[in-house]
Protein backbone atom coordinates (compact mmCIF):
# COMPACT_ATOMS: atom_id res chain seq x y z
CA UNK A 1 0.00 0.00 0.00
CA UNK A 2 2.92 2.32 0.81
CA UNK A 3 4.58 1.50 -2.51
CA UNK A 4 1.40 2.37 -4.43
CA UNK A 5 1.24 5.71 -2.60
CA UNK A 6 4.85 6.45 -3.51
CA UNK A 7 4.10 5.55 -7.13
CA UNK A 8 1.16 7.97 -7.19
CA UNK A 9 3.32 10.72 -5.73
CA UNK A 10 6.03 10.23 -8.34
CA UNK A 11 3.52 10.05 -11.19
CA UNK A 12 1.69 13.17 -10.14
CA UNK A 13 4.88 15.23 -9.98
CA UNK A 14 4.47 15.87 -6.30
CA UNK A 15 7.92 14.55 -5.55
CA UNK A 16 9.53 16.79 -8.18
CA UNK A 17 7.63 19.84 -6.92
CA UNK A 18 8.63 19.21 -3.32
CA UNK A 19 12.23 18.78 -4.41
CA UNK A 20 12.03 22.17 -6.21
CA UNK A 21 10.67 23.90 -3.10
CA UNK A 22 13.41 22.34 -0.97
CA UNK A 23 16.11 23.47 -3.41
CA UNK A 24 14.70 27.01 -3.57
CA UNK A 25 14.60 27.34 0.19
CA UNK A 26 18.11 25.95 0.43
CA UNK A 27 19.32 28.52 -2.12
CA UNK A 28 17.66 31.40 -0.23
CA UNK A 29 19.09 30.26 3.09
CA UNK A 30 22.57 29.94 1.61
CA UNK A 31 22.32 33.38 0.06
CA UNK A 32 21.27 35.04 3.32
CA UNK A 33 24.00 33.21 5.22
CA UNK A 34 26.69 34.25 2.74
CA UNK A 35 25.57 37.87 2.90
CA UNK A 36 25.57 37.85 6.68
CA UNK A 37 29.12 36.48 6.73
CA UNK A 38 30.37 39.14 4.40
CA UNK A 39 29.14 41.70 6.91
CA UNK A 40 28.33 44.00 4.12
CA UNK A 41 25.42 46.37 4.33
CA UNK A 42 22.15 44.93 3.05
CA UNK A 43 21.58 45.42 -0.68
CA UNK A 44 17.91 46.22 -0.97
CA UNK A 45 17.76 45.71 -4.69
CA UNK A 46 19.24 42.26 -4.45
CA UNK A 47 16.92 41.50 -1.55
CA UNK A 48 13.90 42.65 -3.58
CA UNK A 49 14.96 40.42 -6.50
CA UNK A 50 15.25 37.47 -4.19
CA UNK A 51 11.85 38.13 -2.62
CA UNK A 52 10.27 38.41 -6.08
CA UNK A 53 12.05 35.22 -7.23
CA UNK A 54 10.93 33.39 -4.12
CA UNK A 55 7.35 34.64 -4.58
CA UNK A 56 7.39 33.51 -8.23
CA UNK A 57 8.74 30.10 -7.21
CA UNK A 58 6.08 29.76 -4.50
CA UNK A 59 3.28 30.81 -6.91
CA UNK A 60 4.54 28.40 -9.56
CA UNK A 61 4.84 25.62 -7.01
CA UNK A 62 1.32 26.33 -5.72
CA UNK A 63 -0.02 26.25 -9.28
CA UNK A 64 1.88 23.08 -10.08
CA UNK A 65 1.25 21.31 -6.79
CA UNK A 66 -2.36 22.35 -6.18
CA UNK A 67 -3.92 19.70 -8.39
CA UNK A 68 -1.55 16.77 -7.48
CA UNK A 69 -1.87 17.51 -3.75
CA UNK A 70 -5.66 17.82 -4.02
CA UNK A 71 -5.76 14.56 -5.98
CA UNK A 72 -3.51 12.86 -3.45
CA UNK A 73 -5.58 14.11 -0.51
CA UNK A 74 -8.82 13.15 -2.26
CA UNK A 75 -7.54 9.64 -3.03
CA UNK A 76 -6.27 9.34 0.52
CA UNK A 77 -9.69 10.40 1.87
CA UNK A 78 -11.41 7.89 -0.41
CA UNK A 79 -9.00 5.17 0.69
CA UNK A 80 -9.66 5.97 4.36
CA UNK A 81 -13.42 5.95 3.74
CA UNK A 82 -13.10 2.62 1.92
CA UNK A 83 -11.08 1.19 4.82
CA UNK A 84 -13.67 2.46 7.31
CA UNK A 85 -16.48 0.91 5.25
CA UNK A 86 -14.57 -2.40 5.12
CA UNK A 87 -14.00 -2.18 8.86
CA UNK A 88 -17.70 -1.57 9.50
CA UNK A 89 -18.60 -4.47 7.21
CA UNK A 90 -16.15 -6.77 8.96
CA UNK A 91 -17.43 -5.60 12.36
CA UNK A 92 -21.01 -6.33 11.31
CA UNK A 93 -19.95 -9.77 10.00
CA UNK A 94 -18.08 -10.48 13.24
CA UNK A 95 -21.14 -9.48 15.29
CA UNK A 96 -23.35 -11.72 13.13
CA UNK A 97 -20.92 -14.63 13.57
CA UNK A 98 -20.79 -13.96 17.32
CA UNK A 99 -24.60 -14.03 17.46
CA UNK A 100 -24.63 -17.33 15.54
CA UNK A 101 -22.01 -18.82 17.85
CA UNK A 102 -23.96 -17.70 20.93
CA UNK A 103 -27.15 -19.17 19.44
CA UNK A 104 -25.35 -22.46 18.76
CA UNK A 105 -23.96 -22.47 22.31
CA UNK A 106 -27.44 -21.89 23.72
CA UNK A 107 -28.80 -24.76 21.61
CA UNK A 108 -25.89 -26.96 22.68
CA UNK A 109 -26.55 -26.18 26.34
CA UNK A 110 -30.23 -27.00 25.87
CA UNK A 111 -29.41 -30.28 24.11
CA UNK A 112 -26.90 -31.16 26.83
CA UNK A 113 -29.52 -30.47 29.51
CA UNK A 114 -32.04 -32.66 27.65
CA UNK A 115 -29.50 -35.50 27.34
CA UNK A 116 -28.63 -35.24 31.05
CA UNK A 117 -32.34 -35.25 31.97
CA UNK A 118 -32.94 -38.29 29.74
CA UNK A 119 -29.97 -40.11 31.28
CA UNK A 120 -31.22 -39.30 34.80
CA UNK A 121 -34.71 -40.57 33.88
CA UNK A 122 -33.23 -43.75 32.37
CA UNK A 123 -31.11 -44.22 35.48
CA UNK A 124 -34.16 -43.89 37.72
CA UNK A 125 -36.04 -46.40 35.55
CA UNK A 126 -33.13 -48.86 35.71
CA UNK A 127 -32.87 -48.34 39.46
CA UNK A 128 -36.58 -49.10 39.84
CA UNK A 129 -36.23 -52.23 37.69
CA UNK A 130 -33.23 -53.43 39.72
CA UNK A 131 -35.09 -52.83 42.99
CA UNK A 132 -38.17 -54.69 41.71
CA UNK A 133 -35.99 -57.59 40.51
CA UNK A 134 -34.23 -57.67 43.90
CA UNK A 135 -37.61 -57.74 45.70
CA UNK A 136 -38.82 -60.56 43.46
CA UNK A 137 -35.59 -62.49 44.06
CA UNK A 138 -35.87 -61.95 47.82
CA UNK A 139 -39.50 -63.11 47.77
CA UNK A 140 -38.52 -66.18 45.74
CA UNK A 141 -35.66 -67.02 48.12
CA UNK A 142 -37.98 -66.54 51.10
CA UNK A 143 -40.60 -68.83 49.53
CA UNK A 144 -37.97 -71.46 48.74
CA UNK A 145 -36.64 -71.24 52.30
CA UNK A 146 -40.18 -71.59 53.67
CA UNK A 147 -40.77 -74.64 51.47
CA UNK A 148 -37.46 -76.16 52.57
CA UNK A 149 -38.28 -75.50 56.23
CA UNK A 150 -41.72 -77.06 55.84
CA UNK A 151 -40.17 -80.07 54.11
CA UNK A 152 -37.60 -80.42 56.90
CA UNK A 153 -40.36 -80.16 59.53
CA UNK A 154 -42.44 -82.76 57.71
CA UNK A 155 -39.42 -85.05 57.41
CA UNK A 156 -38.67 -84.60 61.12
CA UNK A 157 -42.32 -85.37 61.96
CA UNK A 158 -42.19 -88.46 59.80
CA UNK A 159 -38.97 -89.62 61.49
CA UNK A 160 -40.42 -88.88 64.93
CA UNK A 161 -43.63 -90.74 64.06
CA UNK A 162 -41.61 -93.73 62.90
CA UNK A 163 -39.55 -93.65 66.08
CA UNK A 164 -42.71 -93.37 68.23
CA UNK A 165 -44.24 -96.26 66.38
CA UNK A 166 -41.10 -98.32 66.76
CA UNK A 167 -40.86 -97.49 70.46
CA UNK A 168 -44.57 -98.15 70.97
CA UNK A 169 -44.27 -101.52 69.29
CA UNK A 170 -41.26 -102.37 71.34
CA UNK A 171 -42.94 -101.24 74.59
CA UNK A 172 -46.10 -103.12 73.74
CA UNK A 173 -44.11 -106.23 73.01
CA UNK A 174 -42.37 -105.98 76.36
CA UNK A 175 -45.63 -105.51 78.24
CA UNK A 176 -47.35 -108.30 76.38
CA UNK A 177 -44.45 -110.66 76.94
CA UNK A 178 -44.59 -110.11 80.66
CA UNK A 179 -48.36 -110.45 81.08
CA UNK A 180 -49.47 -112.90 78.43
CA UNK A 181 -48.89 -116.36 77.43
CA UNK A 182 -47.15 -117.31 74.25
CA UNK A 183 -50.28 -117.91 72.16
CA UNK A 184 -51.99 -114.75 73.31
CA UNK A 185 -48.81 -112.88 72.83
CA UNK A 186 -48.39 -113.94 69.26
CA UNK A 187 -51.98 -113.17 68.41
CA UNK A 188 -51.89 -109.67 69.89
CA UNK A 189 -48.54 -108.88 68.31
CA UNK A 190 -49.84 -109.96 65.00
CA UNK A 191 -53.00 -107.88 65.31
CA UNK A 192 -51.04 -104.88 66.54
CA UNK A 193 -48.54 -105.16 63.69
CA UNK A 194 -51.27 -105.35 61.11
CA UNK A 195 -52.92 -102.22 62.58
CA UNK A 196 -49.59 -100.40 62.59
CA UNK A 197 -48.98 -101.34 58.98
CA UNK A 198 -52.44 -100.11 58.09
CA UNK A 199 -51.84 -96.84 59.96
CA UNK A 200 -48.72 -96.19 57.92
Amino acid sequence: MLASRRGKMLKSGLFASLAGVALSLTWLTTAFAAEAEAAEPLNWTDFAYRVVATTIVVVVLVKLLKKPIATFLSSRREEIQRLLAELETKTAEAKAEQAQVQEKLAKLEEETRKIVDELIAEGETEKQKILEAAHREADYIQQQAQIAIEQEIQAARDRLKDEVIDLSVEAAQNIIEKKMKNDDQRRLVSEFMSKVVEAK
